[in-house]
């Protein structure tokens, strides 16, 4: 029987406490870190509590890094920018990580991306990680695949007009469940994205969730026998996605990228075959040994994300 992936990333993202930078990593680690709440993560300066909703912006943190401030629906997304030495314009990777993992996760990969040159903007959907960080609105009853694909529109479109991205070279980097997200994205508006690049992408959670949900109880029960309430607006809206009919909308080039150790690729390998049928311009490429969030494979996860990008931009 195959392994329920649906049940993992829930179970991690229910007990996360809280998540910390990378900044300082050389790989990505194979659990959900946690740490003491009051740590200090150093990726952006800390804001008063009663900071009052006002106009979207971008401050200066550094010549190569900004802090990104939008919001939407008056619930503020936290995020930052990562650019390359130089003037640019330069090609852009807007990245969303797995779920329940804050943005300062990768922030050791967006520097490294912005190091090979293009531009990486990372930042927090609303609602995404449980208990709250840098991003406003509720896990449980705020977010839903709809309104990550909302943030994420609403994020490009905002950064598009700084003058260091190139607004005509926009990628979309998605891991395991942003995989899912930034596709809907991407099918909501092709004509904004040169392309996507799926990390071990989680296609296979809407089937999922139509398989594992309880409507009576709003439980997913899982194959091991254990349940978790997830938000309502999560659960429904994943069960009313069809992944393979969104790929279907964009015309971009689009890259799976992927392992040999309990990823997607290895668990259910028929969903990336279809996925491959079903985007218009797509490619899979397999790294030896990694895993589900490449954590001994960042390195590779870099140059391919950044080979990906050069190549395909104009």
């Amino acid at each position: 029987m195959k392994k329920s992936l649906l049940s993992f990333f829930i179970a991690t993202m229910l007990t996360l406490s809280a998540c910390t930078s990378v900044a300082d990593k050389e790989k990505m680690p194979d659990t959900t870190p946690t740490e003491s709440a009051t740590e200090a993560i150093t990726e952006i300066p800390t804001e008063e509590a009663t900071e009052a909703p006002t106009a979207n912006k971008i401050n200066d943190l550094s010549d190569t890094e900004k802090r990104i401030v939008c919001y939407v629906e008056g619930q503020k997304i936290s995020g930052v920018m990562h650019l390359p030495e130089g003037d640019g314009p330069f090609p852009t990777v807007v990245m969303i990580g797995g779920m329940g993992m804050t943005y300062t996760y990768y922030g050791s990969m967006a520097k490294k991306i912005a190091q090979g040159g293009a531009a990486a903007v990372t930042f927090d959907c609303r609602g995404y990680v449980p208990n709250g960080y840098f991003s406003e609105g509720d896990f449980y009853n705020d977010m839903s695949p709809e309104s990550c694909v909302t943030d994420i529109l609403a994020v490009t479109d905002f950064i598009s007009e700084y003058p260091a991205i190139d607004k005509d070279n926009i990628f979309l980097w998605g891991q395991s469940y942003g995989g899912l997200v930034t596709t809907m994205a991407a099918a909501e508006s092709p004509d904004s994205f040169k392309g996507i690049i799926g990390v071990d992408p989680s296609y296979q959670m809407p089937d999922e969730a139509r398989s594992q949900f309880d409507d009576e109880t709003k439980e997913f029960i899982y194959r091991d026998g254990a349940d978790s309430k997830i938000g309502e607006p999560l659960a429904r809206g994943l069960m009313a996605v069809d992944i393979f009919e969104k790929m279907k909308l964009f015309n971009g080039n689009a890259i799976i990228l992927t392992g040999t150790n309990e990823t997607i690729n290895v668990i259910y390998p028929e969903v990336f075959d279809k996925a491959l049928t079903s985007y218009p311009n797509a490619e899979k490429v397999v790294v030896e040994g990694a895993n589900h969030r490449f954590s001994d494979h960042m390195k590779e996860l870099v140059e391919l994300t950044v080979d990906f990008v050069k190549n395909k931009s104009n």
